[in-house]
């Protein structure tokens, strides 16, 4: 389960004692499962199944700038 806290709220989780980022943490399936589901159902965090995808970084525009050269001193 991927599990993402609510903006705002700081949710620990229960099995390790941490505080989960704000982008949100994979967490194995265990004893601890039906809190999360009442962590969701109130509201505090959302579970999917799946990591979310990153997005693809954007690669900044080449400028064209013109090299000048200082001549004679």
């Amino acid at each position: 389960m991927y599990i993402t806290p609510k903006a705002g709220l700081v949710v620990r989780n229960p099995a390790t004692g941490e505080i989960l980022p704000d982008a949100g943490a994979e967490i194995p399936p265990g004893p601890h499962k039906a809190y999360w589901l009442r962590r969701q159902l109130d509201g505090d965090v959302t579970i999917t199944m799946t990591v979310p995808t990153q997005p693809a970084q954007a690669q900044p525009a080449k400028s064209k700038t013109s090299s000048t050269t200082e001549e004679g001193n």
